[in-house]
């Protein structure tokens, strides 16, 4: 699927790479403020469901979740 083509707000460019960032930052959470509302492909809600699955066949397999970003953070993934 081709990403779609959206044209920059009035002014957008003009903004400095951070002041840029600190847009879009202020644009998602203006988006996140109400959830319910995000779309979640089926693909996702369907890889949640088989992990679910996963961990209620055999709980000792999971990881704590604080575990997993480290060991994300430091690549030994």
């Amino acid at each position: 699927m081709e990403p779609a083509t959206i044209p920059d707000p009035p002014g957008f460019r003009d903004l400095s790479k951070a002041e840029q960032i600190r847009y879009l930052q202020a644009l998602w959470d203006r988006i996140a403020e109400k959830p319910g509302e995000i779309p979640v492909p089926e693909s996702h809600l369907a890889l949640a469901e088989d992990r679910l699955a996963e961990y209620r066949r055999d709980p000792s397999r999971a990881q704590p979740a604080h575990d997993v970003l480290d060991r994300l953070a430091k690549n030994e993934l």
